[in-house]
């Protein structure tokens, strides 16, 4: 059960707070989009579903009774003088209340949907945090739809159950703690799991599941345990995080930098995000942070952060340098990486990402690789045990169950193979026959398997094929639904004993069989970039950062872009930092700017139309964003917890538009919600009526100078289409597209554009621009698509995203070149050239009917000499 912990000061301000909503002339805030956006002040702590128990009368406000009785009082207390709401006392009762080291975000995020679903967190704790008195605190939102009679939610530490409450907060915020048993905490990672088992209140259909959810609020649950007042350098991963869930790194500046340093400063916030293994990098340069969450970081050698306020306590620096100062006052603690020398600090940069300790009890060590999604190379056998997924009886209507696996970066998907599910389970008798199990990959569905048998079946080998073309490079989700109605969801009696009988079991022994994987890069993919950093990760020449322009939004915006892609690549990233990518030499580039900062050159180079750009972009590119009313880490309201926003998906006030601008007539077609293919757009204006094109004269010349009398027009129009297909045959198998890549259609909507360009047949040529309509916009968007549930959307030849909600849209490219990343073996070889082939059935068909032509040519010239003719 939760546990209370109420205070006389915590029970006169909640009590302050319910007298003045229920005063005549208080209007409440309306959070249905309307209106001012606020943050929730819900003082976290107690249990959401009790009134605290007034203390008796002789006992301080001090010494609590530790005899508090757990139901709510006949009487509800008496209303506090109007001091007791005075905003300032309302501040100092909050400053009483410890505050909770919060939860990381996650791909999954913070949503618990549908009728039974779970979340998991690895959270990393110092020794130090592990001692003394310690709670979870879960601050939650739930669904009107949500019965609580018969819903619960649970809150489980290293597998070790510390509580659970009713759910029953569907129209403000609630907070309830659970008291954890000493012992449980371990230094190192610890599993924190809520799970939630959710009925709905009057509809038992499957449809209505969909309604169900509880919102957990990320800035107000985590685990309430002592500062981290032993951190080091080999604990930075117990680094809190934000209120949404990302780490803040703020990199010092006493001087605008030069490239190099700023290229060293960029390679350590790599360093940073690597050892502090958080999926969300939040980077500024500037100022140092204060509060608690995040790591101010000085970064120089040891004349450039000479004069620094702490620096003297490091003393002579002689080499490559580390230290962790304390935090001072209202700052957070600040890491320094130094050396006498440049290369000194590349040296002590490469020594902060080997640093970090994996420790912690069993689960929480098995759960913080899985957090990413368990990695597969291909040719595996694996039980679900072995990912997470634990044995259930169910007895609601839809059980799903999820789980994440991450495909190499250079994994081609395409429909040379299958992944085969077996299911372990079984149902129970009276099941309807539309019961059936469905298994969607990456919100699509692969496969559907009916529930026959009117008796119930135990099965142990439920084969399932999943076709590989579903799958992409980096995290992939895999859902297991299984829909089981019967008849007695009709008359819909929740409190009959029927409903609580199980109707499926799930068992953990169910096995995946991974066939062997392809292995080369498609280019133009997304995909690729998000899950490997691919092409910057690649072996070779020197990857470039390209900032055309160095204010600080475009340098935040640059830094937590690097910082993610290190997390992709898995080791720090050596950008060489230039202001244009005019050069031919080099490696891939990574082009982030505002648009006014590229030339056309650059927009062409991925497909981007200029002119279109300028025109959608031409309002916003002006605006000049200043901070909100709670600055850039983005709102909390009701309403986006409702529609589960991610946090820092919020647009500067001043850079939203009023207006979008309509879609310029063109020959380019405007994406539906779903990716559609696009022809070029014209470069000139359409000829007059009745005037000839240059093609159309340079045809009637050629027709008048080649004798068309002699060869008739049928025959030359059929040689040319037979060349024609000749050369796009070539083209598509070595990978090189003569033909120029149509333009890409941008949605009026966006906020950022991240787009790779053809980088034919080496990945060194390969160019990905990210870019927005200002520098404000374009940190603020960055800050958005680096949200892991964003992020591992990304796929295709382009993407756009609106970061007022995270909404992503995706263009898939026309054509794709497959480029070699290991050396030549003939197993992978025929696994290429099988996924190149299914991917281009035309050219499939045509090898087909050639050898066909050939074989037969070969038996006809075979069998003419053979027997005897008739005379």
């Amino acid at each position: 059960m939760s546990v209370a912990v109420p205070s006389r000061a915590l029970a006169l301000l909640l009590a302050g707070l319910c007298a003045v909503a229920a005063a005549p002339s208080a209007r409440g805030q309306s959070f249905l989009g309307t209106g001012p956006a606020e943050r929730l002040t819900v003082p976290p702590t107690g249990n959401a579903l009790r009134k605290p128990a007034p203390p008796p009368p002789a006992q301080s406000a001090a010494q609590p009774s530790p005899h508090s009785s757990p139901h709510p009082p006949a009487q509800p207390p008496a209303a506090p003088p109007q001091a007791a709401i005075d905003p300032a006392h309302r501040a100092q009762v909050q400053a009483t209340i410890a505050p909770a080291r919060r939860l990381p975000a996650g791909t999954r995020g913070f949503r618990l949907s549908g009728e039974d679903a779970v979340l998991h967190y690895a959270v990393y704790l110092t020794e130090a945090q592990t001692r003394g008195a310690a709670r979870l605190r879960v601050s939650y939102l739930s669904s009107i739809s949500v019965a609580p009679e018969f819903s619960e939610l649970a809150g489980l530490v290293n597998d070790t159950k510390v509580g659970w409450t009713r759910i029953q907060a569907p129209g403000a915020v609630k907070v309830v703690e659970f008291a954890i048993p000493e012992g449980v905490l371990k230094s190192g990672y610890n599993a924190v799991t809520l799970t939630a088992s959710q009925r709905h209140r009057v509809d038992c259909s499957i449809e209505a599941t969909y309604e169900l959810w509880t919102q957990i609020d990320p800035s107000r649950s985590g685990l309430v345990v002592a500062p981290a007042a032993d951190l080091d350098l080999k604990s930075l991963a117990a680094l809190e995080p934000d209120e949404s869930g990302a780490l803040p790194l703020g990199v010092l500046l006493n001087e605008k930098p030069t490239l190099p340093r700023l290229e060293r400063m960029i390679g350590a916030v790599q360093a940073v995000a690597l050892v502090s293994r958080l999926a969300r990098p939040a980077v500024s340069f500037g100022t140092p942070l204060t509060g608690r969450s995040g790591v101010n970081l000085l970064v120089g050698t040891a004349a450039e952060i000479r004069g620094t306020d702490g620096i003297e306590e490091l003393g002579a620096i002689n080499g490559p340098r580390l230290a962790l100062l304390p935090a001072r006052g209202n700052r957070v603690p600040t890491l320094v990486v130094t050396g006498l020398t440049p290369d000194d600090v590349r040296a002590a940069t490469a020594q902060l990402a080997a640093t970090g300790d994996g420790g912690g009890s069993q689960p929480g060590a098995a759960l913080a690789p899985l957090i990413r999604g368990y990695e597969v190379e291909g040719g595996e056998r694996l039980e679900l045990e072995q990912l997470g997924v634990t044995t259930r009886e169910f007895s609601g209507r839809l059980l799903r169950t999820r789980f994440e696996l991450r495909f190499p970066a250079d994994f081609v998907p395409a429909d040379y193979g299958k992944v085969m599910l077996h299911l372990a389970g079984g149902y129970a008798a009276g099941l309807a026959s539309s019961a059936q199990i469905v298994v969607d990959i990456n919100d699509r569905n692969a496969a559907s398997v009916p529930l026959p048998y009117t008796r119930g079946e135990v099965f142990d080998d439920q084969a399932i094929p999943l076709p590989l073309s579903l799958w992409r490079p980096g995290l992939n989700s895999v859902e297991i639904s299984a829909q089981l109605p019967n008849a007695s969801d009709k008359v819909c009696d929740t409190l009959s004993p029927a409903a609580r009988q199980p109707r499926f079991l799930f068992l953990d022994r169910t096995r995946l069989e991974i066939p062997a994987l392809a292995r080369a890069v498609r280019s133009p993919d997304l995909a690729a970039v998000k899950a490997g950093a691919v092409p910057f990760a690649a072996p070779g020449a020197r990857p470039r950062l390209v900032l055309p322009t160095t204010d600080r939004d475009t340098a935040d915006a640059a830094a937590t872009l690097a910082a993610r892609l290190a997390i992709a690549a898995k080791r720090v990233i050596d950008f060489e930092l230039v202001p244009d990518a005019g050069s031919t030499e080099g490696g891939a580039n990574l082009v982030v700017a505002p648009a006014r900062a590229l030339t056309p050159v650059t927009l062409q180079t991925v497909g981007l139309d200029p002119d279109e750009i300028r025109r959608i972009w031409e309002g916003r590119a002006e605006t000049v964003a200043t901070p909100g009313q709670f600055g850039t880490e983005g709102v909390l309201t009701l309403d986006r917890l409702r529609r589960n926003v991610p946090m820092r998906c919020s647009l500067p006030p001043a850079a939203v538009p009023v207006s979008v601008a309509a879609a310029a007539p063109s020959t380019v077609p405007v994406p539906a919600p779903a990716p559609t293919r696009s022809a070029p757009a014209p470069r000139s204006a359409p000829p007059a009526a009745g005037a000839e094109t240059d093609e159309q004269l340079v045809a009637r010349w050629d027709q008048t100078l080649s004798g068309s009398a002699v060869v008739p027009a049928v025959l030359r129009e059929g040689w040319t289409r037979l060349a024609n297909w000749g050369l796009k045959l070539h083209s598509g198998v070595t990978g090189l597209m003569d033909e120029p890549a149509a333009a890409v259609p941008v949605n009026p909507r966006a906020s950022l554009i991240i787009a790779e360009g053809n980088g034919g047949t080496r990945l060194s040529d390969s160019t990905v621009l990210v870019t927005a309509p200002n520098p404000s916009m374009l940190k603020a968007s960055v800050s958005c698509l680096v949200d892991p549930v964003v992020w591992t959307r990304l796929v295709g030849r382009a993407a756009f995203l609106d970061a007022s909600d995270g909404t992503l849209t995706t263009i898939q490219p026309d054509h794709v070149a497959l480029i070699e990343t290991r050396s030549w073996s003939l197993p992978n070889f025929r696994l290429v050239a099988a996924a190149w082939l299914s991917l281009n059935p035309a050219y499939y068909v045509g090898m087909t009917l050639m050898m066909a032509l050939c074989l037969g040519l070969a038996t006809t010239s075979l069998v003419r000499q053979l027997g005897r003719r008739n005379s």
